[in-house]
């Protein structure tokens, strides 16, 4: 089994240390997976002309290199990105294997997206070659399997045709269900231990993962400073945590800094996200703008129990509203996220009634061994029966 993925670490926006200092273009992992890693250019910014570019190469690389090697019986196809995406399905048409796509997030259409008003036509204009490559992938892809209603409805509507068989939704968990016993405090650093510690007794809110334009923890910071002017409200009885990294870090430290109940962890490994979360009683998932994705932080959440205050739409904000297991919230709304932060404050019956559903919720529709087998499955029976698309 082979994994294909860029040489360039999208988060930390750096060559990936495997092969930059590797004297072969490949790494095997310790359970035998091939990683093959495909050369774009580098970007520094997430959205922008250089990141296509980058893909571009790297889709390039991809086909330089996937001529050298056998064909697989079966491929699966993450977009984003729509470039290397494409190349799969085409290389997949070209030897005569399935591909599925797997859809993601609606790119290019997220560049539209993100564009101001004014400028929304032109972008449009200037993504029509690259929408046309997207819609061909999705088009000529064997099935499309995505992680929500709202992605595969796109998806569809994207490649004009309707549902078949095959148009699969697999809620893919990015996180086995977590306990305290699972996950040792002693995993976390020891300032970090204490920290934990001393807000035993509190009501502990926590933010974990990647600061972007989307999800950032600013939006916690704007409510948190709302709550400490409202001369009423007692800060005592809550902490926040906010572990992660990216864009603006130094400022969401200078301002954490001025907050007593609120703690900055930095950059968090996988353990050390675990062991937070859970000794977390509510989950944050801050969003700038308004969308349907559901986010691998809400999977983290939800597999340590634990209800979201939520600012995203679609199949998220419907199983919050359906299960009673958070609060949905207006997408860059600080002062609502202020308002159901004191709300769940000052009720901690209602917390662990909240929690309580969370962990079923999570157990009966996430279990990772169900979905993940049943995904395996949907695979090889395709694998097993071959392209049927000409």
């Amino acid at each position: 089994m082979t994994l294909w993925t860029s040489a360039y670490d999208h988060i930390r926006k750096q060559w990936r240390e495997e092969w930059f200092n590797g004297d072969v273009k490949f790494w095997e992992m310790p359970n035998g997976l091939c990683v093959r890693f495909m050369k774009g250019c580098g970007y520094r910014k997430n959205i922008g002309p250089r990141r296509l570019a980058d893909h571009i190469l790297a889709a390039r690389d991809f086909r330089r290199q996937a001529a050298t090697l056998p064909s697989p019986d079966i491929a699966i196809a993450s977009l984003p990105d729509h470039i290397t995406a494409a190349a799969m399905v085409d290389y997949g048409k070209v030897a005569g294997f399935p591909v599925i796509v797997d859809v993601r997030d609606k790119w290019p259409d997220i560049f539209v997206d993100y564009a101001p008003a004014a400028l929304k036509p032109f972008v449009r204009a200037g993504l029509a070659r690259e929408s046309a490559r997207a819609r061909n992938a999705l088009a000529n892809a064997e099935a499309l399997v995505t992680m929500m209603q709202s992605m595969l409805d796109w998806g569809l509507a994207k490649a004009n045709r309707a549902a078949m068989a095959d148009d699969r939704i697999f809620y893919l968990a990015t996180m086995e269900a977590n306990t305290a016993q699972q996950s040792p405090i002693s995993d976390l650093a020891p300032e970090h231990q204490n920290l934990l510690n001393e807000a035993s007794s509190k009501t502990v809110f926590s933010f974990v993962g990647t600061f972007n334009k989307t999800q950032h923890p600013s939006l916690i910071l704007d409510a948190l400073e709302q709550l400490v002017d409202q001369k009423t409200f007692d800060p005592s009885g809550i902490a926040v945590m906010i572990g992660g990294d990216g864009v603006g870090a130094d400022a969401v430290r200078s301002r954490i800094d001025r907050l007593p109940f609120a703690h900055y962890l930095g950059w968090m490994r996988p353990p050390e996200m675990r062991a937070l979360l859970a000794r977390t009683d509510v989950g944050l998932l801050p969003m700038n703008f308004a969308s349907e994705a559901f986010n691998n932080k809400a999977f983290a959440y939800l597999a340590s129990g634990l209800p979201i205050l939520n600012c995203a739409d679609g199949d998220l904000a419907r199983l919050i509203a359906t299960a009673d297991i958070g609060i949905n919230l207006p997408a860059g709304d600080s002062h609502a996220i202020a308002e159901a932060i004191k709300v769940l404050a000052t009720n901690p019956t209602r917390v662990q009634q909240l929690k309580a559903r969370a962990r079923k919720v999570f157990d009966s529709e996430f279990d990772q061994r169900k979905i993940y087998n049943e995904y395996a499955d949907h695979i090889e029976t395709i694998a097993r029966r071959g392209r049927t698309k000409h």
